[in-house]
Formats: C-alpha cells, structure tokens, sequence
C-alpha cells in the first residue's frame, strides 16, 4: 500500500491527517487503518509500507465450482481537529472470490492524493 499527495490539507499548510474507512456492503463490519492515529504527510510526499498491512481480512466459505463477488467500500478521509472530517476519495470495489492478486488506484477527483492498495483474495485450506 501506498499514499502520495501533492495539495496540502491543512489551513496553515503543516500537513494532512490521513486514514482509510473501510465498510462492508451489508455494513455490518466496519474497519479503519490505522486503527489509532493517522498517516501524516506534507506535499509531495509519500508514505510506503514497509510490509503487508492489511486494510480488511475476512473469510468466506466458497466451493469450488461457485464463485462470490464481495463489495467493499473504502474511503479516504482527512482528519481536521476543527471541522468534520473530509471525505478525500470514495470507491466501491467488487472482489470476486477467489481472483488473482490486483493492483488499484484509490484517487481523488483532481488527481492530487492517489493511494496504491493490493487486493489479495487468496484461496486456503484449514
């Protein structure tokens, strides 16, 4: 996962506050990441995990001649100490169980705050 800016969020031009909303389509299990605090960052910077952070895990029973399409929403959002917190990007994505490795972009309208997240819906046994 990555995240890159290049608008400053701040009313004194400091810094962003981000963090990533995550919400299920039946809106019975919601999540946020990080769970405590935000990813700051000035502009023109990027913030890259060093390792695999996890946005949503769940699992799901699927036989093997079915497949699942399993919405996620995820929201990107500022934080503001003053204000409500603002809702940066929005988008819906349809993971179909099980599917390869995916790269997508979480962007924006105007293009300037961009993250790169991994969707990974693999398929195991237990």
């Amino acid at each position: 996962m990555s995240l890159k800016t290049t608008k400053d969020y701040d009313i004194f031009g400091w810094r962003g506050e981000f963090y990533f909303k995550i919400d299920s389509e039946d809106k019975l299990f919601k999540a946020r990441w990080p769970n405590k605090g935000e990813i700051k960052l000035q502009r023109n910077q990027e913030f890259t995990s060093k390792a695999d952070m996890s946005l949503w895990s769940q699992f799901i029973t699927v036989r093997a001649d079915e497949s699942i399409i399993l919405p996620i929403k995820v929201i990107l959002r500022e934080r503001d100490p003053i204000q409500k917190d603002k809702t940066v990007a929005k988008q819906v994505f349809e993971i179909r169980l099980p599917q390869k490795t995916e790269y997508v972009i979480l962007q924006d309208d105007d293009e300037d705050t961009k993250a790169k997240l991994r969707i990974q819906a693999t398929r195991t046994r237990y």
